[in-house]
């Protein structure tokens, strides 16, 4: 197996006992890369069933799976694996990551997710566009295989202070945006484009560069992941 280095930060994934991950990081930050490799590692372990979502994804076959066969290859594994339009499966130890919208075009999804049968690992992708907890707490509720790991892992770009995501794991909780570390049961891990410089085009800094002079409150949001604050419009003064 290739060795592929992966920022610091995500070591956390690795280590930690917390049940929920929260994984923010702005363009460039390379959080989807990080947590794509250390799906890939999970499933070398037996009795790991990962369950990979987004609110809508109308063809995994088209649009995530290839992002996983792209690392598989880049880590010299494909030929490890057997993949199908919805699942990637480990043939080693039979550990599999599975792969479906919490909506499509046939309706919600969620009854049919939460019923899945051994799923120990959740991944709720670009989670800033599920803006409703409950559908996701049924999900959650349902990952409860005994004698492995249960973890939820939430992926996103920060949005409002007035999502469900920021007052269920930051409000009241005394965590700052930017915050890495662990509190309640939560591993937080955020990066940015600073901690992913040495895979990004000059040409991409550049345009970060002029994102921050010209438009700064935008490059605090998109680029460094500031929550906002809706009702002002901008991004408290405090991050």
């Amino acid at each position: 197996m290739n060795n592929l280095n992966l920022n610091p930060k995500y070591q956390k994934l690795f280590e930690s006992d917390s049940r929920y991950f929260v994984i923010t990081g702005g363009r460039g930050s390379g959080k989807s890369f990080a947590v794509t490799v250390f799906l890939v590692l999970l499933t070398y372990e037996k009795n790991n069933r990962i369950l990979f979502t987004r609110f809508t994804m109308t063809s995994a076959g088209m649009s995530i799976i290839p992002e996983f066969i792209e690392k598989l290859e880049m880590m010299g594994v494909a030929n490890q694996f057997s993949i199908t339009k919805t699942e990637i499966i480990n043939n080693l130890t039979g550990s599999s990551i599975y792969f479906s919208g919490i909506r499509t075009a046939s309706g919600d999804q969620t009854a049919k997710l939460k019923s899945i049968s051994g799923v120990n690992t959740f991944v709720l992708d670009e989670a800033e566009e599920l803006t409703e907890e409950e559908s996701f707490d049924k999900i959650d509720y349902s990952i409860r295989a005994k004698g492995v790991k249960n973890r939820c892992l939430l992926i996103l770009n920060p949005t409002t202070r007035e999502h469900w995501i920021y007052q269920r794991f930051y409000q009241n909780r005394n965590i700052s945006d930017g915050f890495n570390g662990m509190k309640d049961n939560i591993t937080y891990i955020h990066t940015t484009y600073k901690d992913n410089q040495d895979n990004l085009s000059e040409s991409f800094i550049n345009q970060i560069k002029d994102m921050k002079a010209r438009r700064p409150e935008k490059y605090k949001h998109q680029i460094m992941c500031g929550w906002l604050q809706i009702a002002e419009g901008v991004i408290f003064s405090d991050w």
